[in-house]
């Protein structure tokens, strides 16, 4: 497959222009241009004679109906304004006459429209115009479906449409005075605009040599930054092997083993997480027999036990629940990698789930004597999420902060509802995290302190967090505690 792969790269490759051909093939056209344009000018001038008279009539003719427009645009603004404040139907009825009176000038404009400027113009009323009809017609399902919005809002953005729209009609106006003035000029000394023609003509193939320029640089550019896009990616942990990019032969080759390169790391992460999982699957079942071995010694069902093997097997215990919660961690964490951690999102209260969390952990709290504070701003409203995973968020975040503040120190957990979503923050007084680790503390294996913990807790944290359509951030200042804040959309 990949061999057939790579012919079928190097057949795309063949049939594209290297970075050479397409520079040579430029400056080819822009002589190209160069020459059509003086042939242009030539035939130009031979037909202006001819068509001078046709185009007085049609400058007269813009000129009157861009009046007819400039009339039925002031005379819309009027008509909806009034209905906006009155909702009478019959204004909202003059305002459709005199649209359709609008497009109908500008149709006909569009008709007979000789020259680029006064199309150019009539492509911006035109769009200038939809986003004035747009407005009205949002602001009037507004009224329509009696739904609260900003009238403010919307009057000025009108205004500024609508003027838009007058200023081009302006323009189209100094264009067509412009063409007027050049037609009867020429009809009286037609040798005196030679010159004129050949500017213009100049200008044009100018153009086109700019917009010819930017394409070209821009197909090669471009395929270059997506590489460098992809490749910051990669430093995130990030490997996707579908670049796929229209670019030269060159940069396709670039492409095409960057895209191997990221297929082999793929893999190799997913043999890495495969590892995982199954020395976690393999390890869970010896470990809960042995962590209910030791429970039932401990409860002297295999008979008397002394003091000394009673803090043995208390021991033994307690690193094997750590064990045990270690083994589950790995698991949670190739589930969410792997795409197969489901979610129940029902509705539910974030400050019950808070509540739920510090009664939890009253005890340890109470051991190392830390003031713990819970502030409420209001009373949030219920959210769409897995609570039991919203739970083991909490009790990581709280967790943590329990075992980073020393004792007589102090957390403080607040809940806020800020616009459309519900923040919670999670700040301690301990010793902080290093600057140079904060924008790496969510990443796995890589948590707040490798020392005290797997660095697997936060890592689940953002998982959870991302999959609920939110966001989660940790702010430090060493030697002044921590402060870590997740949101949910409710």
């Amino acid at each position: 497959m990949e061999q057939r792969n790579d012919v079928h790269f190097a057949i795309e490759s063949n049939m594209k222009l290297g970075i050479f051909s397409r520079l040579t093939a430029g400056y080819l056209a822009l002589l190209f241009l160069l020459a059509a344009s003086s042939m242009y000018a030539i035939i130009r001038l031979h037909q202006f004679g001819a068509g001078s008279l046709q185009n007085l009539v049609t400058d007269m003719k813009i000129f009157d109906y861009e009046k007819k427009v400039v009339d039925s645009i002031l005379s819309q603004r009027r008509y909806e304004q009034k209905y906006i404040l009155t909702k009478d139907a019959a204004l909202y009825r003059q305002f459709l006459t005199e649209k359709e009176s609008f497009h109908r000038h500008l149709a006909l404009m569009d008709q007979i429209a000789n020259t680029p400027l006064k199309q150019e113009a009539l492509r911006k009323i035109r769009a200038h115009y939809q986003h004035y009809e747009h407005l009205v017609d949002s602001e009037v399902g507004h009224l329509k479906e009696d739904r609260p919005y900003s009238g403010n809002w919307y009057k000025e953005e009108k205004t500024r449409a609508s003027e838009a729209v007058l200023e081009q009609l302006e323009n189209l106006e100094d264009y067509t005075y412009a063409d007027t003035a050049a037609g009867m000029e020429y009809a009286s000394q037609a040798g005196t605009s030679v010159w004129r023609v050949a500017i213009y003509s100049f200008l044009i193939t100018f153009l086109f040599a700019i917009v010819l320029s930017f394409l070209i640089t821009r197909s090669i550019t471009n395929p270059l930054m997506s590489l460098v896009k992809r490749t910051r990616e990669i430093s995130t942990g990030v490997f996707r092997g579908d670049l796929n990019i229209s670019s030269p032969p060159e940069v396709s080759e670039l492409a095409h083993a960057f895209n191997a390169m990221c297929n082999k790391l793929q893999a190799a992460e997913r043999t890495k997480s495969d590892f995982f999982s199954m020395i976690s699957h393999e390890l869970r079942t010896p470990l809960t027999t042995v962590k209910e071995g030791t429970n039932l010694l401990l409860e002297h069902v295999g008979g008397p036990i002394s003091e000394k093997q009673e803090t043995l097997l208390s021991i033994m215990s307690s690193e094997t629940n750590r064990l045990i919660d270690l083994v589950n961690l790995i698991l949670d964490l190739s589930k969410i990698e792997a795409g197969m951690m489901t979610y129940s999102f029902e509705e539910g209260s974030i400050v019950s789930l808070v509540e739920q969390a510090t009664m939890e952990i009253t005890p340890y709290v109470a051991a190392k004597k830390i003031e713990l504070k819970k502030l409420t701003d209001g009373t949030p409203p219920p959210c769409r999420i897995d609570s039991e995973r919203i739970l083991i968020v909490l009790r990581n975040l709280i967790g943590n902060a329990v075992k980073f503040t020393p004792e007589g120190g102090r957390i403080t957990i607040s809940t806020r509802h800020l616009s459309g979503e519900i923040a919670v923050s999670v700040s301690d007084t301990g010793a902080g995290i290093p600057l140079e680790t904060l924008p790496t503390v969510f990443d796995k294996f890589k948590g707040e302190n490798q020392k005290q913990g797997t660095g697997l807790g936060l890592a689940i944290v953002k998982h959870t967090i991302t999959a609920h359509g939110g966001r989660v951030w940790a702010e430090s200042k060493p030697g002044e505690g921590s402060t870590f804040t997740f949101t949910l959309p409710c």
